[in-house]
């Protein structure tokens, strides 16, 4: 950074003895003066002192020791799912899995998952389901159905039962049955093991799901119908 070449400009001021200063800064051979602009609570301004105003660099940064182009950019490859925002659409389901998406990419690595559990470390996958399906709701303006939500898949599969809406699937006509009544938003139970929220259903009856705690984070997966570890949905939508 080159020498700063300060100097004082005297402005006359009426039934004041005080000679007020400017600071000009010498930039690249030019003047810059850091008070041009006209006071209107300043009379007898002497406007001839005031030197043209240069056409700056924007290097004059350097004079505050901004060291701009060391300045290592903000990675935001991992930052979009953190803070992009829920379209909704009125239709429950659709919104239950809308909110899912919003959370892609969020993983134990970095402690992200723990927004679903409360900060409590533990297996989350129901935790999630319970998370994004709650937000569905309120994000609608409804009421959460009471008594929904648990850290546990048996707990969703026993409110699910308890309140007339867990849909059986361990019949042979699994693929049939899942193809007829299964819709984006359901809550899909692996046994009593793990949980998700249903995003797509294809034609032959195989799903696409959003699940937390699937290798560490939350991702999507893609199941064949006959599955043997898909044992029912919970339809709270």
């Amino acid at each position: 950074m080159g020498l700063v070449d300060i100097k004082k400009v005297n402005i006359n001021t009426q039934n004041s003895a005080t000679n007020n200063y400017a600071n000009v800064f010498n930039t690249n051979n030019a003047y810059f003066n850091l008070f041009a602009l006209p006071n209107p609570f300043l009379t007898g301004f002497n406007y001839s002192i005031v030197p043209p105003m240069p056409q700056l660099n924007t290097n004059i940064f350097s004079i505050f020791n901004n060291k701009l182009n060391n300045t290592t950019p903000f990675n935001f490859s991992n930052f979009g799912n953190l803070t992009q925002s829920t379209r909704l659409s009125g239709n429950m389901g659709n919104d239950i899995v809308a909110t899912a998406k919003k959370y892609i990419g969020y993983k134990e690595s970095d402690g992200s998952y723990k927004k679903f559990t409360g900060g409590r470390t533990e297996a989350w996958c129901a935790d999630f389901v319970t998370y994004v399906t709650r937000e569905a709701f309120r994000a609608n303006g409804k009421s959460v159905p009471a008594g929904f939500g648990s850290s546990s898949v048996a707990g969703l599969k026993q409110w699910g039962k308890k309140n007339g809406c867990y849909l059986d699937v361990s019949s042979k006509n699994k693929a049939s049955t899942i193809k007829s009544n299964v819709k984006p938003g359901d809550i899909v139970i692996f046994s009593h093991s793990h949980t998700g929220v249903v995003d797509k259903v294809f034609a032959d009856g195989s799903i696409q799901t959003i699940e937390g705690n699937t290798s560490d984070k939350v991702a999507y997966r893609k199941y064949t119908a006959n599955n043997s570890k898909i044992s029912g949905f919970v339809q709270i939508a």
